[in-house]
């Protein structure tokens, strides 16, 4: 019964895993806000395409606002904030980070939620923290950019505690598991779009190499797919 949504749940997890590295590759080449907001673009117009394909007609009545109000925070937010912190910090810090997650989630769970928190937990949780603890205590703080970045990473980090307690409320409801996502993908492209127009240095010229290019398809791919799949785990995983 549950290897289906467990297959969702490791796919993402797989998605999201390469994410820092093809970002900070793609970074090389593609400043921060023409990179997330074009991620966030090309994926909302994937998950349309596919979702007409399969039958699905979008209608934002039938989904509400709070699926938008989601996408505003992540993956808007703070792929914001994630990207910006990759320009300063390799990707071994907010990989550290995003581990302490399911504590997190656990902790926030049990809060809100009344649920109990499993032992298997406590002892992932352990086993992260050292990891974090270790690794930052050979960290050099000193330095203004690490410590920037370090900050961002932290305020994601947050930013994602709360918005996955709130994906797991929204995926309760009866509403579409692709319905949530391009809501979600739409209110983070509008978003990102308009920070880009408003923030962003527009009159760059856009010039990547093909391995940059190729870099990033993958990243619209694994922003628009572990979304999706994430959803669908939580129909079943709660």
């Amino acid at each position: 019964m549950f290897f289906r949504p467990y297959s969702f749940i490791f796919l993402a997890i797989i998605f999201w895993s390469i994410n820092p590295v093809a970002s900070k590759i793609a970074l090389e080449e593609i400043p921060v806000p023409q990179l997330v907001s074009m991620r966030a673009v090309f994926s909302t117009i994937i998950l349309l395409v596919f979702s007409f394909m399969v039958g699905y007609r979008y209608s934002p009545k039938k989904t509400g606002w709070k699926p938008f109000l989601l996408g505003f925070l992540d993956p808007g937010l703070t792929s914001l904030l994630f990207n910006y912190s990759l320009t300063v910090l390799n990707a071994t810090n907010t990989i550290l980070i995003i581990a302490l997650l399911p504590f997190s989630q656990s902790i926030l769970g049990r809060i809100l939620f009344k649920e109990k928190i499993q032992h298997s937990i406590w002892i992932g949780a352990i086993v992260a923290a050292y990891g974090l603890a270790n690794f930052y205590s050979i960290e050099e703080f000193y330095n203004r950019d690490s410590l920037w970045g370090n900050f961002l990473m932290f305020i994601c980090f947050c930013l994602f505690s709360v918005t996955q307690l709130l994906v797991r409320k929204i995926m309760i409801s009866e509403v579409s598991t692709i319905y949530v996502t391009i809501s979600q993908m739409i209110s983070a492209s509008v978003f990102l779009t308009l920070y880009m127009l408003f923030f962003g240095d527009i009159t760059l010229t856009f010039r990547a190499s093909s391995g940059t290019l190729m870099t990033l398809l993958f990243l619209i791919f694994s922003l628009a797919l572990p979304f999706f799949f994430y959803n669908k785990a939580l129909r079943d995983i709660q």
